[in-house]
Order: structure tokens, then sequence, then C-alpha cells
């Protein structure tokens, strides 16, 4: 079973996977060919990987936020 620390721990790990999903996203989007070179495909591939990251990251700080707020309640 996993203890509140490790939770929240996992949960800003998550965040900071989403963060670099994003940021690679945007790098290849601004400083490589891809979406010119591959077209449609390689700009699907950029939005791909930036969606993944705000996927990652916005249910993630939803929850973080929700497990600090009863942590600070309880206190």
């Amino acid at each position: 079973m996993m203890t509140q620390q490790q939770g929240k721990y996992l949960l800003y790990a998550v965040i900071c996977i989403g963060l670099l999903l994003v940021l690679v996203g945007v790098a290849l989007a601004m400083f490589s060919n891809i979406s010119v070179s591959m077209g449609v495909t390689g700009v699907q591939i950029i939005a791909g990987i930036i969606g993944l990251g705000l996927l990652l990251m916005v249910p993630s700080k939803i929850i973080l936020t929700l497990i600090l707020m009863k942590a600070k309640s309880k206190s």
C-alpha cells in the first residue's frame, strides 16, 4: 500500500514528466524541421507529444491540490 507521502512524490513525478513532454513538443515545433519535412504527420506527432504532456499534468495538479488541501484542513 502506498503512503500519503509516496503518493505525493508520485504525483510530482507525473507532473514533471508531463512538463518535460510539453517542453520537448514545443522544442520540436520551434527548433526542428519535423513539421515541414513530415507534413501533417509531423504536426500530429508534435501535437500528440504536447497533448500527452498536458494530459499527464492537469489531472495530477488537481489531485495533488485536493490532497494538500485535505491535509491542511486536518492540521
